[in-house]
């Protein structure tokens, strides 16, 4: 069977592997690294925000189904919000709610700053907008097309610029036809919201975004997922922060990554938890008090 898996970051006029955290690529994927030659194998978080910026890329291609910041999210005061009225194809966006109500509440300003993750948002805006006015003015050959996204495969580790496991989408025209595998690196363009610096126009540099672009010629399902003839793209949020927990030695209270876990049902509320300074505690809610918050539970 015969699959081409491109690790893929936009830079000048070819591909390479995003800078960002990235392991060895297997032998039927394809790779280049950036002009430099290097590869950075850190995978930094920065108080927390760049996992979670990553981990609301995947909830947003879930459940609206695309990523469009530009059309479902909106500036409201010092925050970013979904915009009203917005479709969401999945679970009310609950996921998405939550993870943007994270500008509202944080346990631990060392783990995880909501101020600057909120400012973060807001200045991210500005330059997926920037990116987007300049492609259709200057290189309309960049601009990506409308699509919808469904969730196919993961979360998976592809071994391949992986600070996590990789959700993997399938990535269709509106009309449900595959796209183009130069049209699946464009959608890339979309993923500057979230932090990936397409062609080093300033989008930033989270290394939990590394998107991968697979383009399944065969008759059968690959291996991640990607069904026979389609346009695939993954991308790699920190594994614990979009909905698994994270133990620490078996028989001890669980750790999570910067004190708070996605957990919509409560099934974990109240029991043991150990905070990340080593305080044993149990996990509380803060969703009577800060609304926007409600899914997640808290370690403090």
């Amino acid at each position: 069977m015969m699959k081409k898996v491109l690790a893929m970051g936009l830079m000048g006029m070819g591909f390479v592997v995003a800078q960002g955290c990235a392991v060895e690529q297997g032998a039927d994927e394809q790779a280049s690294t950036a002009s430099d030659g290097v590869v950075s194998t850190q995978c930094y978080s920065m108080q927390g925000i760049n996992t979670t910026k990553a981990s609301l890329a995947v909830a947003m291609g879930i459940e609206l189904g695309r990523w469009d910041s530009l059309s479902d999210l909106v500036i409201s005061g010092s925050k970013v919000v979904l915009k009203s009225g917005v479709t969401c194809v999945k679970n009310n966006c609950a996921n998405t709610k939550a993870i943007l109500g994270q500008q509202d509440y944080t346990v631990d300003q060392n783990v995880f700053q909501n101020t600057s993750y909120a400012g973060d948002l807001v200045a991210s805006f500005g330059r997926q907008q920037n990116l987007i006015t300049n492609y259709k003015q200057n290189s309309p050959y960049y601009l990506p097309p409308a699509h919808k996204l469904t969730l196919v495969g993961g979360p998976k580790d592809l071994g391949v610029g992986a600070c996590g496991p990789h959700y993997i989408f399938q990535v269709n025209h509106l009309d449900g036809t595959p796209l183009t595998t130069w049209e699946g690196y464009t959608i890339a363009n979309t993923l500057c919201y979230f932090g990936f610096n397409a062609l080093g126009v300033g989008c930033g540099s989270n290394p939990f975004i590394a998107p991968i672009v697979t383009t399944n010629t065969t008759t059968t399902t690959a291996s991640n997922g990607c069904p026979a003839g389609q346009t695939c793209i993954a991308i790699d949020p920190a594994d614990g922060d979009n909905g698994t927990t994270t133990t620490t030695t078996a028989g001890s209270a669980p750790t999570y990554p910067m004190n708070r876990v996605y957990d919509p049902t409560n099934a974990l509320l109240g029991t043991a938890c150990t905070t990340t300074s080593g305080k044993v505690t149990k996990l509380v809610s803060r969703c009577s008090t800060t609304p926007s918050t409600c899914g997640y539970l808290y370690c403090q």
